[in-house]
C-alpha cells in the first residue's frame, strides 16, 4: 500500500545535528542533495503501487530512486548496494535511512527497476533534465554517437549455441510427455556440456555434424508432439540451424556468409553481434547518446549490437524533442551524415554537422565526384555535357545518361566506365548534400566537430566508472534501464560539481 502521508527525512536517534560533524558538505552525494530536487520520484511512481491495499511501502521511490544513483555511481553490485545502505553513513544520510534502521533486503533493488520499468526510468530522466535545463544548462547544440557495451554472457560458439537450442526444446518436452524426455536421454542430453577446448580442428567439425544430427533428431520426434510451447522451441532452434549450418555437397558445415540479424545466445536473445571497426568485433549492445555541449548526456537509447548508427538519430532526436527542447544543431560523425538524415532534421529545423561520406567506386573507376553537377546537367572529367535524364518518382532519384557515341570516342572511357555509356544517379535530396559540402570546408565545421570530439570522453565516463562497459543484466528492456540511470547520475553528478563553479569548463 502507497502511504498517503508525505514522507520526511528520517532524523538519527541523536538529532540531525550530527550530520553537520559528520558529513562533509564537499563530499560528491553532499552537493548533488543540495542541487537536486527529487520530491518529484513519489508522486511519480505513486501509480504504480496500490493506494489501498497490502502493507504500507516502507521504502519509498525517492529513497530507491536515490539508491540506484548511488549504486551505479559506485558500480556496485545489489549486494553492494545493500551493504553500503545499512553500514555506509552518508549513504544512509543521502538515502533518508535513519541510523538505526537495518536497512533493505538487496532484492527490493531489483524489483523497483523492474516495477519501474523502462518507461518510467526515461520518464524520470527527462524530469532530472528539465532540472538541469531550468538551471541555465543542457541546452543549446547537440552532439550524438553510439558506443558498444559487452553482453553479460559467454558468447557460444556454433555447436554452444545448438546445445541451448537443444536443452531448451528438452526442457519442453519434459513438462509435456516425460516419457519421451526420458526415452530421448532425459537430463543427460539435455544437460550435455561439449569439451571442445580439448579437440584438434577436425575433431571439432565432426562434433559439429554429430550436433546438428542430434538436434534434427530430437526435432523430429518434438514435430510430433501437439503443443504449442514444444513449437515454439522447434522454430527457435530451425533459426539456430538455419542461421548457423549449412549443407555443401550433402556435407554439414558452418555457415559461411554472414547473416544479419543473428541470434547470439538463447540466454540473452536480445544481444547482437557488432563491429567498432573492421577488426575489432563484440557481442551486445549500443548505447546511442546525445550530448549537450556543455557535458550533460540530454537522451540515450539502447539497441542491438549490430544496429546502424545513423539509423537511431531520428528517434533519439524526436523524442528529446518531446520530452525536452530542441536544438538547433546536432553534430555527427559520417554514420549521422545521410541524406535522409539531413531532410529528417531539416524538417524538425535542426542542422546537422557530419562528414559527408566519400564517394567510392568499387571498380576503381572514376567516381561520381570527378563529374560536374548542376540542377540541368552533369558534365565529365573530359568536359563532355548531358542532360538526358530519367526520373524515379518511386526512389526519388535521377539518373543522367551519357549517349554511348559520345563516350565511345571519348580519350577518358577506360578510366571512367565499362559500359558502353556512362550513367551518374543524382540521389534523394541532392541539394543537401551539396549545401552540406559547401559548410564542411568551413572553418565553422571544423569547431563544431572539434565540440563533438567531447563525447567520447562522457562515453567514457560512463563506461569507466559507473559500469557502462558490460551489461548488467539481460534483454534489451533492462539493460536500457542500466543506460538511463547511469545517464542520470552523469548529469546529477556534473550539475553538483557545475553549478556552484565560478570557472565553467566544458567536457
Amino acid at each position: 500500500m502507497f502511504p498517503l502521508h508525505n514522507h520526511h527525512q528520517a532524523t538519527f536517534v541523536y538529532g540531525p545535528e550530527i550530520y553537520e560533524k559528520l558529513i562533509p558538505e564537499d563530499h560528491i552525494l553532499c552537493k548533488i542533495s543540495k542541487q537536486v530536487d527529487f520530491s518529484f520520484v513519489n508522486e511519480a511512481c505513486k501509480d504504480l503501487y496500490s493506494q489501498d491495499q497490502g502493507r504500507p511501502v516502507k521504502y519509498l521511490p525517492e529513497i530507491m530512486f536515490r539508491s540506484a544513483i548511488v549504486q551505479h555511481m559506485n558500480d556496485y553490485s545489489d549486494r553492494d548496494m545493500e551493504e553500503a545502505a545499512r553500514y555506509n553513513l552518508i549513504v544512509k544520510w543521502f538515502l533518508g535511512i535513519p541510523i538505526e534502521d537495518h536497512s533493505y533486503d538487496h532484492s527490493i533493488l531489483g524489483d523497483f527497476r523492474d516495477r519501474l520499468g523502462e518507461k518510467k526510468w526515461k520518464e524520470l530522466f527527462f524530469i532530472i533534465l528539465k532540472q538541469i535545463e531550468d538551471a541555465g544548462f543542457a541546452k543549446g547544440n547537440q552532439s550524438t554517437d553510439a558506443t558498444h557495451v559487452i553482453a553479460n554472457i559467454a558468447i557460444p560458439g556454433t555447436i554452444g549455441l545448438i546445445r541451448q537450442g537443444i536443452k531448451a526444446i528438452m526442457d519442453e518436452i519434459e513438462t509435456v510427455d516425460p516419457k519421451l524426455f526420458e526415452e530421448l536421454g532425459g537430463r543427460k542430453t539435455a544437460d550435455k556440456k561439449e569439451k571442445l577446448h580439448t579437440l584438434k580442428s577436425e575433431e571439432k567439425k565432426k562434433k559439429l555434424v554429430d550436433v546438428v544430427e542430434e538436434a534434427r533428431a530430437i526435432r523430429g520426434k518434438a514435430e510430433k508432439l501437439e503443443s504449442p510451447s514444444v513449437k515454439q522451441k522447434i522454430e527457435q532452434l530451425n533459426q539456430i540451424l538455419n542461421e548457423n549450418i549449412e549443407e555443401e555437397n550433402g556435407k554439414i558445415q558452418k555457415k559461411k556468409e554472414h547473416v544479419e540479424d543473428k541470434l547470439v545466445s538463447l540466454v540473452e536473445k536480445d544481444a547482437r553481434h557488432g563491429a567498432k571497426s573492421d577488426s575489432k568485433l563484440f557481442t551486445g549492445y549500443k548505447a546511442n547518446i546525445m550530448k549537450s555541449d556543455d557535458g550533460f548526456v540530454t537522451n540515450v537509447i539502447g539497441t542491438g549490437g549490430n544496429t546502424y548508427d545513423g539509423n537511431i538519430l531520428v528517434p533519439l532526436v524526436d523524442e528529446k524533442i518531446e520530452h525536452s527542447s530542441k536544438p538547433q544543431k546536432i553534430a555527427g560523425d559520417t554514420h549521422y551524415g545521410s541524406a535522409e538524415n539531413r531532410y529528417q532534421m531539416s524538417q524538425r529545423g535542426i542542422t546537422i554537422v557530419a562528414p559527408i561520406k566519400e564517394d567510392f567506386n568499387p571498380t576503381g573507376l572514376y567516381s561520381q565526384e570527378k563529374f560536374v553537377l548542376d540542377k540541368t546537367g552533369v558534365t565529365c572529367p573530359a568536359g563532355n555535357r548531358t542532360m538526358i535524364a530519367n526520373e524515379n518518382e518511386k526512389e526519388g532519384t535521377t539518373i543522367f545518361y551519357f549517349k554511348k557515341e559520345i563516350c565511345k570516342q571519348c580519350s577518358l572511357k577506360n578510366q571512367c566506365t565499362k559500359q558502353e555509356g556512362r550513367t551518374i544517379t543524382i540521389g534523394k535530396h541532392h541539394e543537401l548534400i551539396m549545401e552540406a559540402k559547401e559548410y564542411n570546408k568551413t572553418q565553422a565545421f571544423k569547431d563544431d566537430m572539434k565540440e563533438r570530439a567531447h563525447i567520447e570522453p562522457k562515453h567514457a565516463e560512463m563506461k569507466r566508472f559507473h559500469g557502462m562497459a558490460r551489461a548488467r543484466y539481460w534483454g534489451l528492456s533492462k539493460v536500457n534501464v542500466q543506460f538511463i540511470i547511469t545517464a542520470i547520475v552523469v548529469n546529477v553528478k556534473r550539475l553538483a560539481n557545475v553549478i556552484d563553479s565560478v570557472c565553467y569548463l566544458k567536457m
